[in-house]
């Protein structure tokens, strides 16, 4: 199984603080896109407004979307807040 901690704006999109998923291997497009089956608001589940996590150590550093999950890994997902 594969943890999804979920904040900010995406925890309110999806009306829970974390998801588990049950599947022992993943990439990170793959949770997305489940991720944006289960939302309220699809537009806020947007890979290049949100920091992600897998185990504390940035998704970008270990292949982005193509990073590969394992069972018992942990991802944290944050939306990116910014205006001017």
């Amino acid at each position: 199984m594969i943890t999804l901690k979920l904040l900010g704006g995406v925890k309110k999109a999806i009306g829970r603080n974390s998801i588990v998923i049950d599947k022992s291997q993943s990439n990170l497009k793959e949770i997305f896109e489940e991720l944006k089956n289960k939302s309220t608001d699809a537009n806020i589940i947007d890979e290049k407004n949100l920091m992600i996590s897998v185990n504390g150590v940035d998704s970008s550093v270990i292949g982005g979307k193509e990073a590969i999950i394992k069972t018992g890994d942990i991802i944290t997902i944050v939306t990116i807040i910014h205006g001017g």
